[in-house]
């Protein structure tokens, strides 16, 4: 973990340069799963005070009560009510209204924090509604660095979240964290 680490804070400290970015300015920190605890604290008891200590900006959102606070109750109603008529739509439906509720919360701390660096902790909390690689080819052009925790590992290439297969078309570059 202390390379990954080295490695996620190097990244986090270099300066912001859209010009030079041939990525869209995320990083997809892939850990596995049973290590997701030791990880997030990897991240919040060691990088972001190191990062603190840098005056590097950053900003953490942590989603494991995401699904919570971003549904009103009227969505939750209506996905409720069209649940008896359709559960694979209702599914779908969900797991679209979050994407693009997590797209917006991002948008919003990169419109408030532009040039800082963003944490997304506790993404198996959406798991197996949310695809992060759909949105984050959403915001390439944000001004902010986009840090993934992702459980999982790359198999033949191909990213696997939580065991299961991601199709997600990723420009962001892997950080492998290693037990």
């Amino acid at each position: 973990m202390r390379d990954a680490l080295t490695t996620i804070v190097q990244a986090a400290t270099e300066p912001f340069n859209r010009a030079a970015v041939t990525t869209d300015n995320s990083y997809l920190l892939i850990h596995p799963p049973e290590r997701g605890l030791d990880f997030t604290d990897m991240i919040l008891d060691q990088c972001l005070p190191d990062l603190a200590s840098r005056s590097i900006p950053y900003q953490v959102l942590d989603l494991s009560g995401f699904l919570f606070s971003c549904f009103s109750d009227e969505d939750l109603e209506e996905l409720q009510s069209d649940e008896f008529e359709d559960y694979c739509w209702m599914r779908q439906a969900l797991s679209s209204r979050a994407e693009k509720n997590l797209e917006t919360r991002i948008r919003i701390i990169a419109q408030e924090y532009s040039g800082s660096n963003l944490f997304i902790l506790s993404t198996n909390s959406l798991f197996p509604l949310v695809r992060y690689g759909e949105i984050l080819k959403n915001l390439r052009e944000l001004p902010l660095r986009i840090f993934v925790s992702f459980p999982g590992e790359e198999r033949g290439g191909k990213p696997h979240f939580m065991n299961e297969s991601d199709g997600g078309n990723y420009l962001a570059v892997k950080i492998t964290v290693k037990n």
